[in-house]
C-alpha cells in the first residue's frame, strides 16, 4: 500500500453587476475592488470540488524500512 495526497479545489459561481461604459472598464473595476466587497451578499450554498493532482508521497517513512527499500 502506498500514501496519496489528493490536491483539490472548492469554486464557487456567482454574478456581479457592474455599471460601466466598456467590457474593459468593467473588468478592471472588478480586478480593482477588494474581493471581500465582490462577494458581500453572495449565496455560496452550492460548491464545486475538483481533483487536481494526486501525488505519491515518495518519501512517507511509514512505508520504509531502515535500508529505504519498500517494505
Amino acid at each position: 500500500m502506498k500514501s496519496y495526497t489528493v490536491k483539490m479545489s472548492k469554486t464557487y459561481d456567482f454574478e456581479v453587476e457592474v455599471e460601466a461604459n466598456s467590457a474593459e472598464t468593467a473588468k478592471k473595476m472588478l480586478i480593482d475592488t477588494p474581493f471581500e466587497k465582490l462577494t458581500n451578499g453572495c449565496d455560496f450554498s452550492q460548491p464545486s470540488l475538483a481533483i487536481k493532482d494526486v501525488v505519491l508521497n515518495e518519501f512517507d517513512p511509514r512505508f520504509y524500512k531502515d535500508d529505504n527499500k519498500v517494505r
